[in-house]
């Protein structure tokens, strides 16, 4: 399993901050336009919808300038949680439980104060921009809001795709201007396959195109939005981009599913947001392929290893690891999981140590959804003591990897 960790290692800047600072530059550029002059220009954009449309006020400043409602909403965000939390972020913006619940999302805040087909009443966008103010002028200037919240909720899921798209462009970028990436991927993809194995299970031949040893025993979960192998070479492993490819421009950005509640209102406006609805539209490789099952008549065939680098293991992906983790019957089977850290973190954290806490809350975690509860509590110790769980610095063994922030 690869998380961005994985591209990071490889050169790429492929960390969320890396792709926002340039939209930042370009939202502060926007408002000394604004700040230095009275009027601006007639411009003319092309909406949602392929029509153009004609203003010269600032939302169509910002639209020309590929500038999203989720920047903003993104850029406010940032200054209450001092990083980028897009999942949380999206939570916050579009899911509630109720009408009446105590703490009203945003949405719900610009329906009631501005939900009026008077469109007189609306206040004009202006600098320093936030974020509300541009998702009501971005809904009134380019989709013709209705004022109803299900409507609110459908704009601010097309916009996710307008983001989607700058960020997938982005990433095809940092690829395009890397001319050494293509190598570092397969050094490392060979280093974690190989590591702790018997005998060598991935070998790249580059003179020939292929990829040999028993490569179609590895197998490949990446969270990232790039190609970590060579599909058109002979015998890649099978590799499942679980929220989308850069280079499909279909890459996903939403959230847990688990606690939206069917009962609520707009509830399939808000399911659309969910990780789960979108990874349904993706022609993908199911996740059964990846693994091979535990059965009790023939114990030794189920998948033998699972390696996790890159990945933070937040919990807003314990979905896929508990999926994975049942179909091996981790208790049962005599699968070993192993857990790569790098040596050295940007902000001098010890590394090897938070590893230890993030391991220990996945495994601890997932005991408790075990039907036999006895299983559940001693999970983490039975792993430890069979010497099934390992964790381990990442193995670099070739100087053509690249060392992140060395």
């Amino acid at each position: 399993m690869l998380g961005n960790g994985f591209d990071l290692q490889c050169g790429l800047k492929t960390r969320f901050e890396d792709f926002m600072q340039p939209r930042i530059a370009r939202v502060k550029k926007m408002e000394d336009i604004l700040s230095s002059s009275e009027d601006l220009p007639l411009i003319t954009v092309r909406g949602p919808d392929g029509h153009e449309l004609h203003g010269n006020n600032l939302s169509y400043l910002l639209w020309e300038k590929d500038l999203t409602v989720w920047d903003f909403i993104l850029l406010e965000d940032k200054q209450k949680r001092a990083w980028y939390d897009v999942e949380e972020c999206i939570k916050d913006w579009v899911n509630y439980s109720s009408p009446s619940a105590s703490s009203k999302p945003h949405l719900r805040q610009i329906c009631d104060t501005f939900g009026k087909p008077d469109k007189d009443h609306w206040p004009d966008l202006q600098g320093p921009i936030k974020a509300d103010q541009c998702v009501l002028a971005y809904a009134t200037d380019f989709y013709r809001w209705d004022g109803q919240y299900s409507t609110l909720l459908d704009i601010l899921s097309d916009q996710l795709r307008y983001f989607e798209g700058s960020f997938a462009a982005y990433i095809l970028d940092q690829i395009t201007f890397n001319n050494r990436y293509a190598s570092y991927v397969d050094t490392l993809i060979g280093c974690l396959a190989n590591d702790e194995m018997p005998e060598q299970v991935l070998d790249i031949n580059y003179t020939k195109g292929r990829y040999s040893a028993s490569s179609k025993s590895t197998n490949i979960l990446d969270f990232n939005y790039t190609d970590p192998v060579k599909l058109m070479w002979e015998n890649s492993p099978t590799c499942l981009n679980v929220h989308g490819l850069a280079r499909e421009n279909d890459i996903i950005f939403g959230i847990d599913g688990t606690n939206v509640n069917p009962e609520q209102e707009s509830y399939a406006n808000i399911v659309k947001f969910t990780k789960t609805y979108r990874i349904m539209a993706l022609n993908n490789v199911p996740h059964r392929s990846l693994v091979r099952p535990y059965l009790s008549s023939d114990p030794d065939n189920a998948t033998s290893t699972i390696k996790f680098f890159g990945h933070s293991l937040a919990e807003a992906d314990y979905s896929y690891f508990q999926a994975i983790f049942d179909e091996v019957s981790l208790y049962e089977s005599n699968t070993r999981l192993i857990f790569y850290y790098n040596r050295k973190r940007p902000d001098g954290g010890n590394a090897k140590e938070e590893m230890f806490e993030k391991v220990n809350h996945l495994i601890t975690t997932y005991g408790q959804t075990l039907d036999n509860k006895d299983h559940g509590k001693n999970l983490l110790h039975k792993l430890l003591l069979e010497g099934r769980l390992i964790i381990k610095q990442v193995p670099l063994n070739s100087r053509e990897v690249y060392i992140a922030n060395d």
